[in-house]
Formats: structure tokens, sequence, C-alpha cells
């Protein structure tokens, strides 16, 4: 049985988390959202996803320095940290861990899967 693929967007504009859901929806199964910084950690623990859509500028801090959080909720699985942002944060944001970034505003094409 194939596994069915998660997505968590983290954004704290509720329009931009729709937009995304929207984009992706045909490429992943379930996909859940989060506003800050702790309610996406808590989220990914309860239920890790396989790709995680991260805002930088959050209302709880910057998704950039939270980069390694993320990587390190599970052992086993490999989470694939997506980060978007309208500052061109490119360089920073894979130095810090990032597989891939996606400058605002997203398109379907801008993802590689």
């Amino acid at each position: 049985m194939r596994r069915e693929k998660k997505l968590l967007i983290i954004d704290d504009e509720i329009d931009a988390c729709l937009l995304m859901a929207r984009l992706f929806r045909s490429k992943f199964a379930r996909i859940d959202y989060a506003y800050s910084l702790a309610e996406a950690l808590e989220k990914a623990i309860l239920m890790p996803p396989d790709v995680i859509l991260l805002d930088n500028n959050l209302p709880d801090g910057y998704g950039i320095d939270h980069i390694s959080d993320f990587r390190n909720i599970r052992n086993n699985h490999v989470i694939e940290v997506v980060m978007i942002s309208a500052i061109d944060i490119r360089a920073e944001a894979l130095a810090a861990g990032a597989d891939y970034f996606i400058s605002k505003p997203i398109s379907a094409t801008d993802l590689p899967w």
C-alpha cells in the first residue's frame, strides 16, 4: 500500500494558506495549516508531515531560525522543508537547512514535485 503524503503549510496569513492548499491539493492526500511556529511544531510532532511550506516572517519568530527544529521531529522519516518568503533569503534558507526556497507569490509550477 502506498503511503499518502502530508503537507503542512506554515503562514500567518490565512488567505495565503488557502491559496497554497488549493495550488498543491492534487499532490498531497492531507494538507494542514499552522499560523505560528508554536502551533506548527505541535502539529508536526502529533502528525509529522512529509513536506513543510515554511514562511519566514511569523508572529512568534522567523521560520529560518526553526528549520532544524522541524528536521529533528522524526528520526525515521525525512521531512522536506520548503522556505517561502517575499524577501529573497534563498542563500540563507538553504544554508540553514531548507531543501528549497520559493519567492512569494508562489505558483503551482514553483515546487519540484
